[in-house]
C-alpha cells in the first residue's frame, strides 16, 4: 500500500461508524419500550391486567434476572460468531415480544413473555454484541465509540417518552406495542444482515484500529485465550463490578419508578414525560462525554465523579417535591447511563478486544444483585406512603461503591489527545492478579 492511498482512505469515511451507527438503532430497538418508556405504561397495565404496578415491575427484574444469567454465554459468543447474525436473530425475538404483549390479557402473560423471550432477545441485540464487534472495529477514539454506541438507550428515552405520552390517548398501549415490532421485523433485522460486518478489512484502511503506529496484541480485536477464570481473577474485575452496580440501581431506581413519584408529587403524565425526556438527554450527553473522558484520562477518575454525581442526582430527587428539584436531580442520576461506556472501555484495556464479550458479559452477569432496586422502592412505596427512603439508600451505595474504583491501577505514559494508537498504554487498567 502506498503513502498516497493509504492517506486517502485516512481522509475518507470509516466503516467502523456505520457499525456504531446500528449498534445505535439496535439498541433503541431493544430497550426503547421496554425500558426507556416502560413507566409510561404502567398505570393502564395495572388497570387493564389489575395487577399492583409492584408486581408489574417484575417484569424488569426477571427480565434482568434472565439477561445476566445469559450474558457470560451471549458474550462468548459475541466474540466468536458473526454479530450480523446474532443481531437478526435478537431482533426477531424483540419483535416477537412486541407483537405478543400487545395481545396480553393477564398479569401471567406479561411476566411469561419479560421472563421467556426478553431476557435473550435483549443480550443478542444489544450491548454484548455491540460492545464486542465495536471494540474490534476501534482503538484509536474507542471510548468516543463506545460512548456514542451507548447513545441508542439514551436517545430512544429522550425521543420516545414525549411522543408515547401525546400518543397513547388516541391509539392506546397495545397498538404502540405492536406498530413497533413490526417497524423492528420489517426494517431492522434486513439491515442487520445488510450492515453489519465483524472487522475491518484492508479496504476499510487500519487507522483507526494501529493508528501511526502498531497496536498491541489485544488491541485490534485478535481471538484472546483468556478464560471465564483467568477474567475472573483480576482484582479490577471486581473493583470494576464494587463500582457499576450500585449505579445502575440507582438508575433503575429512579428511572422506572419515575411516572409513579411525579404522580405521588401532584405532577402530570406529561410532566413525567418531560422528566423522563430530561433523564435521557442527561444519559446521551453523559454516554458521549464520559468516552471522550476514557479516551484522555483513562476510565478511573471518570468512574469516581460518575459515582458522586449521581449519588448527589439521587438525594436531590428522593427530597424534591416541585418540578424544578426534580428536574435537577433526575438529570444528575441520568448522568449514570455514562456507566456503559466507561465498563466497555475499562473491560477492552484490561482483558483485550478479543475479549471484550466475554469480559462484559461476566460483569453482566452479577446484575441480579440489583435488578429488584426498582420492585423495591415500589415495594417500600406501598408499605411507607414515601419513595425518599428507597431512593436515598440507593443514592448512598452509589457514592460507596464509586470510591472503591479509586483502588484501580492505572498506567500511562506518553502521547496526547486521547489518541490510545499512539499511546496504546495511555489508558491502560494494569492487570491485577
Amino acid at each position: 500500500m502506498n503513502i498516497t492511498s493509504d492517506s486517502a482512505r485516512q481522509r475518507g469515511w470509516y466503516y467502523g461508524w456505520n457499525i456504531v451507527a446500528f449498534a445505535i438503532v439496535s439498541t433503541i430497538a431493544a430497550n426503547g419500550l421496554t425500558v426507556n418508556a416502560f413507566s409510561l405504561f404502567l398505570k393502564d397495565w395495572s388497570q387493564q391486567l389489575h395487577a399492583n404496578i409492584s408486581t408489574l415491575q417484575l417484569a424488569l427484574a426477571v427480565m434482568g434476572v434472565g439477561g445476566a444469567l445469559l450474558a457470560p454465554f451471549v458474550g462468548a459468543l459475541a466474540d466468536k460468531y458473526p454479530a450480523r447474525w446474532l443481531f437478526a436473530s435478537g431482533l426477531a425475538g424483540m419483535a416477537i415480544f412486541h407483537v405478543g404483549l400487545s395481545f396480553v390479557e393477564a398479569t401471567w402473560q406479561f411476566l411469561t413473555l419479560s421472563a421467556v423471550l426478553l431476557p435473550i432477545s435483549v443480550a443478542l441485540s444489544a450491548s454484548l454484541t455491540s460492545n464486542a464487534v465495536v471494540s474490534r472495529w476501534f482503538v484509536r477514539r474507542r471510548g468516543l465509540a463506545l460512548g456514542l454506541t451507548a447513545f441508542g438507550l439514551g436517545i430512544a428515552g429522550a425521543v420516545l417518552p414525549p411522543i408515547i405520552a401525546a400518543l397513547m390517548p388516541a391509539f392506546g398501549w397495545r397498538m404502540i406495542w405492536r406498530g413497533a415490532g413490526i417497524i423492528i421485523a420489517v426494517v431492522l433485522i434486513p439491515a442487520a444482515l445488510l450492515v453489519v460486518r465483524d472487522r475491518p478489512a484492508e479496504r476499510d484502511g487500519v487507522h483507526y484500529v494501529t493508528g501511526p503506529r502498531q497496536a498491541g496484541p489485544h488491541d485490534g480485536g485478535e481471538a484472546s485465550d483468556l478464560t471465564w477464570r483467568d477474567i475472573l481473577g483480576r482484582k479490577n474485575f471486581w473493583l470494576l463490578l464494587a463500582a457499576y452496580l450500585p449505579i445502575l440501581a440507582l438508575y433503575g431506581g429512579c428511572s422506572q419508578n419515575l411516572a409513579p413519584i411525579a404522580a405521588s408529587r401532584g405532577l402530570t403524565t406529561q410532566a413525567a414525560g418531560a422528566l423522563l425526556s430530561v433523564f435521557s438527554v442527561f444519559y446521551v450527553a453523559s454516554t458521549l462525554f464520559m468516552g471522550l473522558l476514557s479516551d484522555r484520562f483513562g476510565n478511573r477518575l471518570p468512574l469516581f465523579g460518575l459515582a458522586v454525581a449521581t449519588s448527589a442526582g439521587g438525594l436531590i430527587f428522593a427530597f424534591g417535591q416541585r418540578f424544578a428539584p426534580l428536574c435537577v436531580g433526575i438529570a444528575l442520576a441520568g448522568l449514570g447511563g455514562g456507566i456503559w461506556p466507561l465498563l466497555a472501555a475499562a473491560a477492552a484495556v484490561e482483558f483485550g478486544a478479543g475479549a471484550v464479550g466475554r469480559a462484559f458479559g461476566l460483569l453482566t452477569l452479577f446484575i441480579p444483585l440489583i435488578v429488584l432496586a426498582p420492585f423495591l422502592v415500589a415495594r417500600l412505596h406501598e408499605a411507607t406512603g414515601s419513595y425518599v427512603a428507597g431512593i436515598a439508600a440507593l443514592a448512598v451505595l452509589a457514592f460507596l461503591g464509586g470510591c472503591g474504583c479509586l483502588f484501580m491501577r492505572e498506567r500511562r505514559r506518553g502521547g496526547s489527545g486521547g489518541d490510545a494508537a499512539a499511546s496504546p498504554m495511555r489508558e491502560t487498567v494494569v492487570p491485577i492478579g
